[in-house]
């Protein structure tokens, strides 16, 4: 079969970085993998298990998507409500639109306490995730100086897209819902960077000063492509960003899809 992860594995056996990639069929053929297996600070990516397990709780009558959260205190980085001033509350439903569209912080804290850190590790270790870790709330730098980092790897959260693209985050219109939200993720930089314009494409991405990561899933005519890239000791960011743009590129590629030229030749 054509390998068509070649651009993409190049880019990565000379990144001045940490990489830790895994790319896969929906029917678990290896596409790629790249050091999958280390727990690479996850960024914003950690938002995908936390929605996953408030959908699920919800599914299973354990929480309510319209119970209101008021807001509070708003706190900084990427999202909308530290702006928005006169909203005072919103439900746990919209919360998490925005902790996945926007990657609201404010949201993100607001769904973390609705939920809880340890009911994040229990639905993970049910889905068989025993290195990636919800351990702190966003923009938590006194947790962050105690070493409580938010993790993850690359198998581990490809793996949670196939609980999604399988139908198995409790049931198939409780998946079905968070990849929809997830298909509306507004950041295109990364692993869309380099697709047609209006591709959807479900992802999730993430931001630290030395880290781009990225999961989304390619779902085409020939397959759907998994793919779950994590980064750290990032300088340039521009070169992790275009490294991401190559990978998924490469992956939609692998599913079938059609892409634009590079816009810098190939």
């Amino acid at each position: 079969m054509q390998d068509h992860f070649g651009p993409a594995r190049a880019l990565i056996e000379r990144a001045p970085f940490r990489v830790g990639v895994f790319a896969r069929s929906a029917d678990a053929e290896t596409l790629l993998e790249h050091d999958p297996d280390q727990a690479l600070p996850s960024a914003s990516v950690i938002k995908v298990p936390l929605v996953m397990t408030l959908y699920a709780d919800a599914a299973d009558g354990r929480i309510d998507l319209e119970r209101r959260m008021r807001l509070g205190d708003r706190v900084d980085g990427s999202g909308v409500l530290r702006d928005l001033r006169d909203v005072a509350d919103l439900s746990l439903r919209d919360l998490a639109a925005l902790t996945m569209i926007l990657s609201d912080n404010t949201a993100t804290n607001l769904v973390i306490d609705a939920v809880g850190v340890e009911r994040v590790a229990e639905r993970l270790a049910e889905w068989g995730c025993r290195k990636t870790a919800l351990r702190r709330r966003m923009y938590d730098f006194e947790a962050a100086k105690r070493g409580l980092e938010n993790v993850a790897t690359a198998r581990e959260l490809a793996s949670l897209l196939a609980i999604l693209v399988e139908g198995r985050c409790r049931d198939r219109s409780t998946s079905d819902a968070v990849l929809a939200v997830m298909e509306r993720c507004a950041d295109d930089t990364m692993l869309r960077r380099f697709l047609a314009p209006g591709t959807m494409v479900p992802s999730k991405s993430g931001t630290l000063d030395a880290s781009r990561n990225d999961v989304a899933v390619f779902r085409g005519p020939e397959r759907t492509v998994l793919v779950a890239a994590f980064t750290s000791h990032v300088e340039d960011h521009l070169a992790a960003e275009h490294l991401l743009g190559i990978l998924g590129r490469c992956a939609a590629v692998a599913a079938g899809l059609a892409v634009p030229p590079l816009p810098f030749g190939d």
